[in-house]
């Protein structure tokens, strides 16, 4: 073990973000950026988007990839080129975009390195497999009762005007 994982496993209270996978949080910015910038006729490049996200362009790209490939985004390139919606925002879901940007990554990993020494240590990786699959079904069901147009709405109210003038959604 490295000495940070050290330091944040022994800070067990304390959340580690260089362990926290941010992949999901970051496509679901890009995703409602490119949705909120459509509407204000606003271009969504890949140096914009990244600027939003206080990150390099090849992030941007390496994370639109896999949204491209489902059709929850597209491009065109050139002078007025940048990524759009591939649908209306009614009709892209968040488990569309968690499951593009996340396919292989589960929730929580499982410690199948425990000596089985007892009833707990023997069965905990089978359960705690089992308990993260039935969270990951939880999650899913949750992100797929909302549209990227349900997410833009609960932004705007949990805004309720506080963004300055010109940073604001066009009406």
């Amino acid at each position: 073990m490295s000495a940070l994982t050290i330091w944040c496993f022994q800070k067990s209270a304390l959340v580690c973000p260089i362990m926290m996978d941010t992949r999901f949080s970051s496509a679901l910015q890009i995703i409602i950026t490119v949705a909120v910038n459509e509407r204000n006729n606003t271009r969504s490049t890949s140096d914009a988007l990244a600027a939003k996200l206080d990150a390099r362009p090849s992030l941007v790209r390496k994370l639109v990839a896999p949204l491209m490939q489902k059709n929850i985004l597209v491009s065109s390139e050139g002078y007025q080129g940048g990524y759009r919606l591939g649908r209306p925002a009614k009709a892209i879901y968040l488990s569309e975009i968690y499951l593009a940007v996340m396919p292989d990554k589960k929730i929580w990993a499982t410690r199948g390195d425990i000596p089985a020494e007892c009833f707990i240590s023997s069965n905990m990786s089978e359960w705690s497999t089992k308990l993260g699959k039935e969270a990951e079904q939880a999650l899913l069901g949750l992100l797929g009762e909302k549209s990227v147009e349900d997410a833009i709405s609960e932004l705007v109210t949990i805004d309720g005007g506080k963004c300055p003038v010109g940073r604001t959604m066009a009406s």
